[in-house]
């Protein structure tokens, strides 16, 4: 039976946990010593061998993206190996949670509150005022939904175009979105842009449905009838989200120096 001693396993090459099943896991000490790591969620290493997403905690209490890599040794024995997968999760203009990360915590149970948001017209917006104020646009509807996220709480995420969604473990109505409407429209009118809008729909769990899909189609319904005609493209950024339900690994993912505490 193959085991592993400290020595070995301290100088492995990538950062990992060890454990014989039916007894705990132990972290890489090297490691741990140089970056302060606390052990993983009992439940992950229950997974099959492969690669798993989940998000950890790091130490200052930021939950990242990461993708687990379990393997069962010829022995018997496990090991664990984190990688930080959370840059690949982004959307590179604001820097949001993008879909693949909206359905890795959808996994997780569906919100108490989803709440769908479209900008108005933002393609007149780039056509008229200029590529700038359309990504001003994007870059002010997204800072407004982190701040107001930091608040409730909740976590924002950019599907793509002008849309993003917005989750929350509480409950969530129309008038939490006011003045956010006033900032947005406050934010470009620098640009020339006025009466900046964007148009919005809610879901909530579990009366209007308990999944992503179901909560997504219901908050698009609700902002379809809000929305005036030609603004935005958010049917076809719904229909290119829900092709894709499963995520994919990146193919050259930044190993990192994180496990949850």
């Amino acid at each position: 039976m193959m085991h592993l001693d400290d020595d070995l396993f301290e100088h492995l090459p990538l950062p990992a946990v060890h454990w014989t099943p039916g007894h705990p896991a132990r972290l890489n000490r090297a490691f741990t010593r140089a970056f302060g790591l606390g052990p993983l969620p009992l439940p992950l290493l229950d997974r099959p061998d492969g690669a798993h997403h989940t998000r950890l905690s790091t130490p200052n209490g930021e939950a990242r993206i990461c993708r687990l890599l379990l393997r069962t040794l010829p022995g018997g024995d496990r090991l664990g190996v984190v990688e930080d997968v959370h840059d690949y999760h982004a959307d590179p203009l604001t820097r949001l949670p993008d879909r693949r990360a909206l359905l890795l915590d959808a996994d997780q149970g569906a919100p108490v509150t989803l709440a769908l948001l479209d900008i108005d017209g933002l393609a007149r917006v780039n056509h008229r005022a200029g590529p700038a104020a359309g990504d001003a646009a994007l870059h002010a509807l997204a800072e407004l939904l982190k701040r107001a996220a930091r608040h409730w709480p909740a976590q924002a995420y950019r599907l793509g175009g002008g849309a993003f969604v917005l989750c929350s473990p509480h409950l969530l109505v129309p008038g939490h979105f006011s003045p956010l409407q006033d900032a947005f429209a406050g934010s470009l009118a620098a640009f020339g842009v006025r009466r900046a809008t964007f148009s919005f729909g809610l879901a909530h769990a579990p009366q209007d449905g308990t999944t992503l899909a179901e909560l997504l189609a219901h908050a698009e319904r609700r902002v379809q009838r809000s929305q005036r005609a030609g603004g935005g493209g958010l049917a076809a950024e719904l229909a290119h989200l829900l092709r894709h339900m499963r995520l994919s690994p990146p193919p050259d993912s930044r190993r990192t120096q994180l496990v949850a505490r």
